[in-house]
């Protein structure tokens, strides 16, 4: 099988996705006769970018234009999954294939975007898509705990089938929540859809290039774990209710604790970077920088890790009654 060169793959894939980032900001500036109608924010259950009336022919474009992106990704994955491992630093006409796909179905969002607005938000819970990602960082935490442990370098002894299967479909499931959640949305030009969109597609590079040696490098997945704390802060930052502090040392908490561990050898190194942690979070929920929060607040920093390792623990055990419940049935 002809394969190609992995590092001018990658390097041309984070080029394709800045530029359709910007295309995206370019055709947002078109879709002034749809952003002029939307309604009020009406909460944090809210999604404020959908028509205010549903438009069948909006929705419908959107479903359809997704289960289209959404079974072309899965047949070439399970595609992919069924050849041999190809060679270091090499990518296989699957894995292009794949990331040209997702490369057209972008473009097609796009164009769907300015002709009918309307994503999969007009009849879904928000919550569907956020949900599905924080499912995917929880996935992401099992997978590496044999590599870089949980809490502070050390790995936690998780039911054995569960880690088995999630290895075995991870894959399955992260495609599902990467793709549903880019049609969930309408591309939009706002910082928060801007950065939310380059982050999808740097995961879609990591979706496509499965079975390589890039997919497995644990500098790279940490680089995407902790782009989440960036962008979770500019988007609170953008929303305004003044919980930007929550999201941004929340998930640096994850880092601190456990991302760290994969990447960074050295103790002086670690204890260093939670030094600086820890004084960055008092600073800021000290309020002496201007900002709102008080000092009282600081235990929000702890809210976005407790649901991610309670979930680790959750998932795992769920799949392991799941696996013997069907091995059960099965005798």
């Amino acid at each position: 099988m002809k394969t190609y060169d992995l590092k001018k793959v990658v390097n041309y894939s984070v080029l394709i996705s800045v530029l359709l980032t910007l295309l995206i900001y370019l055709t947002s500036l078109t879709l002034t006769k749809f952003q002029d109608v939307l309604l009020e924010d009406q909460g944090a259950s809210w999604y404020f970018w959908k028509l205010p009336e549903f438009n069948f022919i909006a929705s419908m474009s959107a479903w359809v234009l997704y289960l289209a992106h959404q079974f072309s990704a899965w047949i070439i994955i399970l595609k992919i999954k069924k050849e041999p491992l190809p060679d270091a630093n090499r990518v296989t006409k699957y894995n292009m294939m794949l990331l040209i796909v997702n490369a057209i179905f972008v473009l097609i969002h796009i164009a769907q975007t300015m002709l009918f607005y309307d994503g999969l938000a007009q009849n879904m819970p928000i919550m569907s898509s956020q949900g599905s990602v924080i499912l995917m960082l929880v996935l992401i935490l099992i997978i590496l705990n044999p590599r870089r442990g949980l809490f502070f370098g050390k790995s936690v002894k998780l039911p054995e089938k569960a880690t088995n299967s999630i290895l075995k479909y991870h894959g399955i499931y992260i495609s599902w929540a990467l793709i549903y959640t880019f049609w969930f949305h309408p591309t939009e030009g706002t910082l928060g859809h801007l950065m939310g969109f380059f982050y999808m597609f740097l995961l879609m590079i990591q979706m496509s290039l499965i079975n390589t040696t890039h997919h497995f490098s644990i500098k790279w997945i940490t680089v995407l774990e902790v782009y989440v704390a960036v962008h979770g802060a500019i988007v609170a930052v953008d929303q305004g209710n003044g919980m930007w502090p929550m999201f941004l040392f929340g998930f640096l908490f994850m880092f601190v604790v456990t991302q760290a561990y994969g990447v960074i050898d050295k103790k002086t190194a670690l204890i260093g970077i939670t030094a600086a942690y820890l004084i960055a979070a008092i600073v800021i929920y000290s309020g002496i920088l201007g900002n709102d929060n008080t000092i009282t607040d600081i235990h929000q920093i702890t809210w976005i890790p407790i649901i991610l390792y309670a979930l680790v623990f959750l998932v795992s055990y769920l799949l392991q009654g799941g696996n013997m419940i069907v091995n059960k049935i099965k005798n």
